[in-house]
């Protein structure tokens, strides 16, 4: 008596197995990380944090900027050449550019990591980094999440969900309120502007000077009519000082020439 493969398959149940392999195959795996949550419910995990206002994200961010020069010079009493603190130009670069997206009123913040490289022009290695540093240092943390797919990307058996872009939040640590509040006593700037910078804001006041100097009278406001007004007495009268200063000078050396 003879035995078909179908038979035995069926009598071991290979060919189930073997169907669901098949399907498991032809299946499209779309990774979602465990502890994601879903979009919209960030509220409710406590995703975001409201700011108060700009002042609140101003001082923190004079804060991260001396904690990383107070972290690199202590870095370089042991490594001379060492170019980065404990959170490095990048992490500062990433902290500035998501103050300027958030919205301060709910606390959302979630862009994805090529906008970040945008923002910043930063490689995506150096702000992968950088966002690692920063949640090291408590001054930021983020939360997976996972959204539907929409209709027309779903085709065929499979997940109906995918990874969304990390939702962020600011902690604002204690430790860097200690740094601001420390700096605020000593009257220390936080961030003191380049040489270049400082060059450009007296060329542009000078510049701006020059513009108001042309202007006529008329187009001036009253305060500086006045000012300019004032100018031009004084310059006047120091020129008839001066004048009448060398006719007398002159005066007494003809008197001392004829006496002698």
């Amino acid at each position: 008596m003879t035995t078909s493969i179908g038979a035995v398959l069926r009598s071991t149940g290979l060919a189930t197995i073997d169907r669901a392999l098949l399907a498991r195959a032809e299946k499209p795996r779309i990774k979602v990380w465990a502890g994601s949550i879903a979009v919209g419910h960030e509220k409710r995990a406590k995703a975001y944090t409201p700011i108060r206002n700009a002042r609140q994200m101003r001082e923190m961010i004079e804060a991260v900027k001396l904690y990383e020069r107070q972290t690199l010079a202590q870095r370089r009493t042991i490594t001379p050449r060492i170019r980065n603190g404990a959170i490095g130009q990048a992490g500062i670069q990433i902290i500035e550019f998501l103050a300027r997206v958030i919205d301060y009123s709910t606390g959302a913040l979630f862009p994805s990591l090529h906008t970040i490289m945008e923002g910043t022009g930063l490689s995506k290695n150096c702000v992968v980094q950088a966002l690692s540093r920063l949640k090291d240092a408590r001054i930021i943390d983020w939360f997976r999440r996972y959204e539907p797919v929409p209709e027309h990307e779903a085709h065929g058996a499979g997940p109906r969900i995918k990874q969304a872009t990390n939702a962020y939040r600011f902690l604002f640590p204690a430790f860097l309120s200690k740094i601001f509040a420390a700096r605020r006593r000593r009257g220390i700037a936080a961030d003191p502007a380049p040489a270049c910078e400082q060059y450009r804001q007296i060329e542009a006041a000078r510049d701006m000077e020059r513009m108001r100097d042309q202007l006529p009278l008329w187009e001036l406001t009253r305060e500086e009519r006045d000012k300019r007004e004032l100018a031009d007495i004084l310059a006047s009268l120091g020129e008839a000082i001066e004048a009448k200063e060398r006719e007398s000078s002159a005066s007494e050396d003809n008197r001392r020439r004829y006496l002698y």
